[in-house]
C-alpha cells in the first residue's frame, strides 16, 4: 500500500518547518545551493524531478515543483487558520480532498488560495503526471506584519463562511492576475547578487494583485456597473483558448465576436471586466509568457519558437519580445538557463 506523508503546523511554524523538512527526506535526497535554494532531488523509484525551496527575507518560502511521481502520490495535511500558501499551476493537476470543502483539482492555468480557517484533508500527485507549479508560502500573520511593514493596510479576513465551498479558491477570477508574476517566479533561473532583488520584486506583484483580490471594492455606480451573464462570462473563458487556437492566422475582433456569440462592444467590454486588460494584449503577453518558458525550457531556434508562438518573423518576434521584456530572446535564454 502506498505511503501517505503528513504535513501538519497545529503546533505551530516550527512544527511545519520540521514537517517539511522530514517529507523532503523520506522522498528526495537534498542539495542545497550557495544562493541559499535547496534542491531536492526525488529518489530513484519514487518518480523524477524537483522541488526547489528557496527562503526569502520578507519571511515567504518559493516552492518551485517539477516533478512526477512513479505511482500515486499522497500528503496528508492539517493547518491552522494561520497558514497561507498562494499556488500557481502550470503543467499537469492536483488532486485535492479536503473534509471542508470535498474533493476537486488545481489544473494548469489555475492560481489557488489556502482559505484563512483550518484545513485537513489530502493531495494526491496521479501517477506518471508532471506536476509543475510555484507555491509562496508563509503565514497570514506574516503577511499582515509585512504588509505593516510596507505601510500597507493588510486585506481583511476572509470569513469562513466564503471560503467553505470553494478550496483554494481557484475559481476565482480575481486571483488570475497572479498568475503573471507567479510564473515569472517559477521560471527565473539566473543565479548572482541581483538574483534575491528579482524574486522579492516579482513577490511584491504576485502581493499586490491578491490585496486587490481581497480587498472589498466599493460597489460601481449602476450606469458604469457591467452586469455578464453566465454564458456570457463562459464564453469569454473560452476566447483565450480560441486566439491560442488560431495564433498562425489571427483573428480579427469581428470573428471572435460571432465566435461567442456577443457584439464588438459587449466582447471589449466584458473580456476587460474579466481579465483586466484588452484581448489583443492579453492575446501577445500569453504568447510571449509561453515563448519565454521555451527559451528556458527547450534549445530550439528563436526562429522556431516565434513562430510556435505566433509570429510570422524572427525579425517581429524579437522586436515584440525586446519591447515587452526589456531583452532580446538571446539575452533572455543565456541569463535564464
Amino acid at each position: 500500500m502506498a505511503r501517505v506523508h503528513q504535513l501538519t503546523d497545529t503546533a505551530g511554524p516550527t512544527a511545519l518547518e520540521a514537517a517539511y523538512t522530514a517529507y523532503y527526506a523520506s522522498i528526495a535526497h537534498s542539495e542545497p545551493a550557495a544562493d541559499g535554494t535547496v534542491r531536492h532531488r526525488l529518489r530513484r523509484g519514487l518518480g523524477e524531478g524537483t522541488i526547489e525551496v528557496t527562503a526569502l527575507h520578507s519571511g515567504f518560502a518559493l516552492i518551485r515543483y517539477d516533478v512526477a511521481f512513479t505511482r500515486p502520490h499522497r500528503l496528508r495535511y492539517a493547518f491552522t487558520g494561520d497558514h497561507f500558501e498562494l499556488e500557481h499551476c502550470l503543467e499537469g493537476h492536483l488532486r485535492v480532498s479536503d473534509t471542508h470543502t470535498g474533493s476537486g483539482h488545481l489544473r494548469a492555468g489555475a492560481v489557488a488560495l489556502s482559505p484563512h480557517r483550518p484545513a485537513r484533508g489530502v493531495l494526491t500527485h496521479p501517477a506518471g503526471r508532471r506536476y509543475r507549479a510555484l507555491s509562496l508560502t508563509g503565514t497570514w500573520s506574516g503577511l499582515a506584519a509585512h504588509l505593516a511593514h510596507l505601510g500597507i493596510e493588510p486585506p481583511p479576513d476572509l470569513r469562513p463562511a466564503l471560503t467553505a465551498h470553494r478550496h483554494y479558491l481557484s475559481g476565482s477570477a480575481s486571483l488570475r492576475p497572479a498568475a503573471d508574476p507567479l510564473r515569472d517566479l517559477y521560471l527565473h533561473r539566473r543565479t548572482g547578487p541581483g538574483r534575491r532583488l528579482v524574486l522579492e520584486s516579482r513577490l511584491a506583484c504576485a502581493l499586490s494583485t491578491l490585496l486587490e483580490a481581497l480587498t472589498p471594492r466599493p460597489a460601481p455606480a449602476p450606469a458604469g456597473h457591467l452586469r455578464l451573464e453566465r454564458h456570457e462570462v463562459d464564453a469569454l473563458h473560452r476566447v483565450p483558448g480560441l486566439l491560442w487556437q488560431h495564433r498562425h492566422d489571427p483573428l480579427t475582433l469581428a470573428q471572435v465576436a460571432r465566435a461567442t456569440s456577443m457584439s464588438v462592444k459587449r466582447l471589449n467590454a466584458g473580456f476587460r471586466a474579466l481579465y483586466g486588460t484588452s484581448v489583443g494584449a492579453y492575446h501577445r503577453r500569453r504568447c510571449l509568457e509561453r515563448a519565454a518558458a521555451l527559451l528556458v525550457e527547450t534549445d530550439w531556434p528563436v526562429a522556431r519558437i516565434g513562430h510556435e508562438v505566433g509570429y510570422a518573423s524572427a525579425t517581429n518576434f524579437t522586436y515584440a519580445f525586446r519591447r515587452a521584456r526589456g531583452t532580446t530572446p538571446t539575452h533572455y535564454r543565456r541569463t535564464h538557463t
